[in-house]
């Protein structure tokens, strides 16, 4: 395991902290969007509502031709006969019962967490059965390496709580029950072990959208330590987890991932992390740290997220609530087009500083500091502008002023940026009769929102809400986080849709060309990001791609 970490200029350290415990660190420079490294999964499991979507096996999902589903057990798909054949030799063959004999064992196989023990413990008695080892120093991850990585993770089997322990123990009794888990030769407490392994190791396997599709047992990704402020992120190409760099990683310096969604309070995170993984997390968000102490304010801003109770009040009353009709009518007072004006970057716009801030200006005016010099501060081409007189074929830079020029000016680096938008937002006052702009219930109530209005047609109020929707992700994710890159090409899509809806109404061509602009730089924004946290290989690239031709075949045609 060690020589394939340093085949891949990685190490693994063991810090001496029984907080920290091991943790990863680079050998070399890491340039962001780098795959570090892969890892393979011991065990998958597919989510029942997405079982007729993704292949059982590979986890790709494919629509022509369609899956193929099982003709015995009718309950499971596969891409082709190769994913079927790999399947019924690893695990189905177990558990292929033909339908009319499916009753007695439906509960049972209908539970995840038996179909994730039963395939590890199957693939750790193949494992011990083996005569001969394969040698593990080079840049392929072979078993030896999986499995040296998953004996090595930690079940923190003594601090489950008592009612996790009983419902393991009944879930490895119910194993054991099968014949062919019995001839694994494993006792009950080792497959307990293996279930408090998975509890505390086990990652959610997410599609291009970032929604979970299934579940997996990723050893040499578990290795990685967690960061609400990661430098890294795990991404999957079917069922192989990728570890992509999202910033530039010096050497000797930790590479961390996040185990959870960053978009949470910081009570959420921690008392997440201590449930599942059993530690006080201490990184840069969560305590303040000298090296990055603007970090630590981010939380200090966001508040404390909405309740399961306000969220089922809200389903409850059919969506109707105080906040969203509230938001609904800042909305429509929008004026999109004076709000560009004021904030035009060249002219320091500036909202009144004795006013609690608006959506509205809190989006415009926070606009200018983040989108685009987040990603630019130390990327100066991205502004050098086109010039010529044959038609453009890419977009390849902002129109936006450099940072120095720019009007509120911008600071000269990432963090100086981040720390100064933090604190001028901290200067505004705010009142009990108003949304706070940048806590995290109004961001939940207006993400929602933005989802409803581009499900009705709405586009430009659903651009509004995708407007201050990034403000809050350029607060929350570093700038080539997958969720930043992802809301990029879903802000360029809905200004490219305000366009189409405002030409067909006649609406007016000022508008028309603030949504052209907003287009243009959400489409660049999104080939930056999505080039790192996706890679040029995804389907969200080629979006992407195809975006950018058909908004610059239009501005060719006109």
């Amino acid at each position: 395991m060690n020589a394939f970490l340093e085949h891949h200029n990685l190490l693994l350290v063991d810090s001496k902290d029984p907080i920290r415990g091991r943790y990863v660190k680079s050998t070399t420079r890491i340039t962001k969007g780098t795959v570090i490294i892969t890892s393979q999964p011991l065990g998958t499991v597919v989510l029942p509502q997405t079982a007729n979507e993704y292949c059982n096996y590979c986890f790709r999902k494919q629509t022509q031709p369609p899956l193929q589903r099982c003709s015995r057990c009718k309950a499971t798909y596969f891409c082709d006969m190769g994913c079927f054949r790999n399947a019924w030799l690893s695990y189905h063959q177990f558990v292929c019962t033909p339908v009319d004999q499916q009753e007695k064992t439906m509960t049972a196989e209908n539970d995840l967490d038996l179909e994730m023990l039963e395939k590890v413990a199957l693939n750790v008695s193949r494992y011990r059965k083996r005569e001969s080892k394969d040698e593990t120093g080079g840049d392929e991850e072979t078993v030896d390496v999986t499995m040296e990585a998953f004996f090595s993770l930690m079940g923190h089997d003594k601090l489950q709580r008592p009612a996790v322990q009983r419902a393991y123990r009944q879930i490895a009794q119910t194993a054991l029950k099968k014949v062919y888990i019995r001839e694994t030769g494993l006792t009950e407490d080792e497959l307990v072990h293996y279930l408090n392994v998975f509890k505390s190791n086990n990652f959610a396997i997410d599609d291009k959208d970032m929604f979970a599709i299934g579940e997996g047992t990723y050893p040499i990704a578990s290795l990685f330590n967690h960061s609400c402020r990661p430098n890294a992120v795990i991404m999957y190409d079917g069922a192989l987890a990728e570890i992509h760099a999202i910033e530039d990683i010096e050497p000797e310096t930790e590479i961390t991932v996040s185990y959870l969604d960053a978009a949470h309070s910081r009570t959420y995170r921690k008392r997440m992390l201590k449930d599942k993984y059993f530690f006080d997390c201490r990184c840069l968000r969560c305590e303040r740290h000298e090296e990055k102490p603007y970090v630590a304010l981010i939380d200090e801003l966001l508040g404390e997220e909405e309740s399961e109770w306000d969220r089922a009040d809200e389903i409850l009353n059919g969506g109707k609530n105080e906040a969203r009709s509230y938001v609904m009518k800042q909305i429509d007072e929008w004026d999109l087009l004076e709000m560009c004006k004021i904030y035009d970057r060249k002219s320091s716009g500036c909202p009144d500083p004795s006013e609690p801030l608006s959506i509205a200006h809190y989006t415009h005016y926070f606009i200018q500091f983040f989108a685009p010099y987040l990603l630019t501060w130390n990327q100066p081409h991205l502004h050098q502008q086109y010039v010529g007189t044959t038609r453009k074929t890419q977009l390849t830079d902002f129109d936006d002023p450099l940072p120095a020029l720019a009007k509120p000016p911008v600071q000269a680096t990432y963090d100086d940026i981040l720390s100064t938008a933090i604190e001028t937002m901290k200067q505004y006052p705010t009142s009990s009769s108003t949304l706070i702009p940048y806590r995290l219930t109004t961001l939940s109530v207006c993400s929602r929102l933005m989802y409803d209005q581009m499900a009705e047609g709405h586009w430009e109020a659903a651009v509004k809400l995708g407007m201050y929707v990034l403000i809050q992700y350029c607060l929350i994710y570093p700038p080539y986080h997958p969720m930043l890159a992802r809301h990029f090409l879903t802000l360029a899509k809905a200004c490219w849709n305000s366009i189409i809806q405002q030409e067909l109404l006649n609406n007016g061509r000022q508008l028309a060309k603030v949504f052209e602009r907003g287009v243009r730089r959400w489409i660049m924004s999104s080939k930056e990001t999505v080039a790192v946290a996706f890679g040029k290989h995804s389907s969200l690239w080629r979006e992407t791609l195809e975006l950018e031709w058909i908004f610059l075949r239009e501005q060719n045609l006109k």
